[in-house]
């Protein structure tokens, strides 16, 4: 079969792919603000969900169920801790919830009478652990309250193992059934904005998070069918870099008082009109304008900074740039730096960071580069041109 065949068979013999759209075309407000994967608002909506005193009529019962299950599953090793028993006879009265105290991203604080409870949680959904900080979260709780039963979860997508033996592993896939069970016993009690929400915070754990939901399942059975036509279309799918890298010299170009260099997917040059009058072309093993000074757009690993570099060429020409550039240091304050022999960065500007490429989005990444680029065009690139233009003719 052609791959022309394989697209139009694709196109033609597909229901699974409308029920696939109507599925994705519901509106998720997690999907819709791109917070799918952000750690903060998933610990967010847990400490909501947690707070008896939230405003969402569940009471205790989350947090009743999320230590019953937590405790459940790890028997054997909270044995001399506390039991299921404790949890069920606990009054959950004086509970207090905080975040972010001490960085522990979620801390559960239970002052009953008779069995004081602490429990910390560590969520991480992408991010590895760093710099030992159970160890120095641990010490935290241990510190402040001595007199409380502690209990340590590492609450991960996957059951991850944490670095410290004391805090124990926790999965989200729990989360999601305890989600399933909130909507199944206690949608009589929650109004329709509180289960209209926990319906969508449950929609993602499953989609995106543990796994196994409806979109996976239906998701397999249209690759099985399509394998073909998938693979083609996955060969030809947009490629972020690509479409910034078009962008950047798509601006670049219609700016008249730019003038381009040599550009690929990962570096865009170009020099201004202003400074392409005062700087000789005396580049050697760069590019083939032979310029000495330009600005570079890196467009790669995740980051698109803007540069404006030293070239290679005579030593003499490159030293003065260099010396130059260090006057205005309001500016070009990487002039600080020792001095390259072959390259030189005078000025960085971060347009996107590692962040805007976690879940992005084309369209909300060109409104970021166009507003850096105006603050760009209108601030800095204004002084360094001025620069140039009243001081570089009259150096000494």
């Amino acid at each position: 079969m052609s791959d022309l065949e394989s697209l139009e068979k694709f196109l033609l013999n597909n229901p699974e792919l409308d029920k696939l759209e109507g599925l994705l075309s519901q509106f998720n407000i997690f999907e819709t603000l791109n917070i799918v994967n952000v750690e903060v608002r998933h610990s967010n909506v847990l400490a909501w969900m947690l707070n008896p005193l939230s405003n969402h009529g569940l009471g205790d019962f989350f947090q009743k169920q999320f230590l019953k299950y937590f405790v459940s599953e790890n028997k054997e090793t909270l044995a001399d801790t506390i039991s299921l028993f404790d949890i069920e006879l606990m009054s959950y009265a004086d509970t207090e919830i905080r975040r972010e105290w001490g960085n522990i991203d979620i801390l559960i604080l239970i002052a009953e009478e008779k069995k004081k409870l602490a429990v910390a949680i560590e969520n991480k959904m992408k991010s590895p652990e760093h710099s030992q900080q159970l160890q120095r979260y641990r010490a935290i709780v241990e510190k402040e309250f001595p007199e409380f039963v502690k209990l340590y979860i590492y609450l991960t997508p996957d059951n991850s193992i944490p670095s410290d033996e004391n805090w124990v592993p926790f999965s989200y896939s729990t989360i999601a059934d305890l989600t399933e069970n909130l909507l199944t016993y206690k949608r009589d009690v929650m109004n329709d904005g509180t289960a209209d929400f926990i319906t969508q915070y449950d929609t993602i754990l499953r989609r995106y998070i543990v796994g196994n939901s409806e979109v996976e399942q239906i998701c397999r059975e249209i690759y099985k069918k399509h394998k073909d036509a998938l693979d083609l279309i996955f060969q030809y799918k947009p490629d972020v870099e690509l479409e910034i890298s078009e962008h950047l010299q798509r601006m670049i170009g219609a700016n008249e008082s730019l003038i381009p260099d040599y550009s690929s997917k990962s570096y865009t040059r170009f020099i201004t009109a202003k400074l392409e009058r005062v700087i000789e072309k005396k580049g050697e093993g760069w590019t083939k304008s032979k310029r000495m000074l330009l600005f570079e757009f890196n467009n790669y690993d995740m980051r698109l900074v803007l540069r404006l570099i030293i070239g290679p060429g005579p030593q003499d020409y490159r030293e003065k740039l260099f010396e130059f550039c260090g006057s205005l240091k309001s500016i070009l304050k990487l002039t600080n730096k020792l001095y390259g022999k072959k390259w030189q960065t005078v000025y960085q500007k971060e347009f996107l960071g590692k962040k805007d490429f976690e879940n992005p989005i084309f369209e909300d990444l060109v409104e970021k580069i166009d507003s850096k680029w105006n603050d760009f065009l209108n601030s800095d690139l204004r002084q360094i041109e001025e620069h140039f233009s009243q001081n570089w003719e009259t150096r000494p």
